[in-house]
């Protein structure tokens, strides 16, 4: 790993969570210029198909997918997809017109069989076997469970899994009774004046996972694909026109480890 690359990206990375775009961008140009992305080639594009996550959200999601990237690490058996969606229905107010979350694929190089799926949960690293087991049954494709309007995104055997405060059933639960009931965050906030002020539905309806979104559409589409660690950077200046939360390159960037 280039080091001064990596200490450009800190700087990039911590002045973008400060809302200094320009400022953030300048540092990626840097990043970018030390340690060059590179365009995909055709096995490796064939590897981002291959093991792209199959997204399912409530058949009442009011806030779509609008974009869909993939970033393969440049040494290691790792794909990065960043999925961005029409914002998050808590967050009119934030200054960042779609709500980034993260989904990373680990496989092994010699049989391409999947090694590990790993999701962003609300500032959660989740991992699970069942997540694993099934993707290989899907041909390396694992299924992941999109949270309404918040679009927390979640594995198969999410419901067993639990963090030292909570189980992440009470989270999500917990979650279900305040948008049903409270309804939303910023209810008078202008910039979501079309979107749904409550969840209407049950706990069923809340976990009804049954839509299919398919992002080899948007890779078919848009091209959004590359070679390179710095996720945040590539996005930046390669990718989006608007701007976006910067979040964890690789899964090891999180504070605590997978939850299991």
């Amino acid at each position: 790993m280039d080091k001064k690359a990596s200490r450009e990206n800190r700087r990039a990375v911590a002045t973008h969570k400060k809302g200094r775009v320009k400022e953030a961008s300048a540092h990626y140009i840097e990043v970018l210029r030390l340690d060059p992305p590179r365009r995909p080639n055709a096995k490796e594009l064939g590897l981002v198909e291959k093991h792209a996550p199959i997204l399912y959200v409530t058949p009442a999601e009011p806030l779509p997918l609008q974009d869909f990237a993939a970033i393969l690490h440049p040494e290691r058996p790792l794909i990065a997809y960043h999925m961005f969606w029409e914002d998050d229905i808590d967050w009119p107010d934030d200054n960042e017109p779609c709500d980034h979350e993260e989904v990373w694929v680990a496989y092994d190089s010699d049989s391409n069989q999947v090694t590990g799926v790993y999701t962003f949960y609300h500032s959660r690293l989740l991992s699970s076997q069942e997540a694993v087991d099934r993707a290989n049954r899907n041909c390396g494709r694992p299924t992941i469970y999109v949270e309404w309007g918040r679009h927390g995104s979640l594995l198969d055997g999410w419901e067993d899994l639990s963090t030292a405060k909570e189980s992440l059933l009470d989270h999500m639960q917990r979650a279900y009774q305040r948008l049903h009931t409270k309804g939303r965050r910023a209810l008078d906030h202008s910039l979501g004046r079309d979107w749904p002020e409550k969840f209407d539905g049950d706990w069923e309806d809340y976990v009804d996972f049954s839509q299919l979104v398919e992002p080899l559409e948007w890779v078919e589409a848009k091209g959004m694909v590359m070679v390179s660690r710095w996720c945040n950077a590539v996005i930046n200046q390669h990718f989006l026109r608007y701007n976006f939360c910067p979040k964890w390159e690789w899964p090891e960037d999180a504070e605590r480890g997978p939850i299991r």
